[in-house]
């Protein structure tokens, strides 16, 4: 407390208008011969009123700074969240364009009629493509994408080893040997798929995919994605991609 007012005695001492020249004024040479009774004081009220005006100043430098904290840190996750989205979409545009008609069969006898390892529904997909991600072995992989409640979207990679359907059933691709989490911010995946019989054809979009129902065409001619993300603040933001299939001509 005594530090506190030698302070403000040196910030906020007060003399009279002939002590701003050189020579002091007859004030106060009285109140240095005659010790400290000529010299004013602080009343109670008036360190009160400095210490809460000094207290008010730091509290707005304090707000003002963590305020800049604040935005820093939102900027860096608006940054991690875009940077991620468009990963995203490009990957999961550049698997489905890649797409490779592998030809399997409906089980273990070579009369079986053959069709390409592409199954499509609204919510997930299981292809083939040459985008390898992980196979290590190289050449072409099983993929299926889709979307887990808890962890987000998922995508599952598998060597493109099986020669028949029922093979690739055994495959459970949904485990932790060969799926692993693509993106967190992604709260629904949904699928459709573009086909059309010629070129004078307007074309439909079917919501499910299965070659071995189709007459002619066994891949689709365009997959619609629809990717929908939930960023750091819980808004939901819905990308929509366009892919054409390498495989079939426009």
């Amino acid at each position: 407390m005594m530090f506190l007012c030698r302070m403000f005695r040196a910030i906020f001492s007060v003399r009279c208008l002939s002590c701003l020249g050189r020579e002091p004024c007859a004030r106060v040479e009285s109140a240095s011969a005659g010790g400290l009774s000529g010299c004013r004081g602080f009343t109670l009220i008036e360190l009160l009123l400095a210490v809460t005006i000094f207290a008010m100043v730091i509290g707005v430098l304090f707000g003002s700074f963590r305020a800049g904290i604040s935005a820093w840190q939102g900027g860096e996750r608006d940054i991690v969240f875009q940077q991620s989205v468009r990963a995203v979409t490009e990957l999961v545009f550049r698997e489905i364009n890649c797409t490779h008609s592998y030809a399997i069969s409906q089980g273990a006898t070579e009369t079986d009629e053959s069709f390409p390892a592409f199954f499509g529904l609204p919510d997930s997909l299981i292809f083939v493509t040459k985008a390898a991600l992980q196979n290590r072995i190289g050449g072409l992989s099983l993929i299926e994408l889709w979307v887990d409640e808890e962890n987000g979207l998922m995508l599952a990679e598998a060597p493109a080893l099986f020669t028949s359907y029922d093979e690739m059933n055994d495959i459970n691709l949904r485990t932790d040997e060969y799926a692993e989490v693509l993106s967190p911010w992604v709260k629904k995946i949904s699928f459709r798929y573009f086909n059309r019989e010629d070129e004078d054809d307007e074309g439909t979009w079917q919501e499910q995919w299965d070659p071995r129902t189709m007459d002619e065409y066994d891949l689709p001619l365009v997959v619609e994605v629809s990717l929908l993300f939930e960023d750091v603040r819980g808004q939901e933001i819905e990308h929509v991609l366009l892919v054409p299939l390498m495989n079939r001509p426009l």
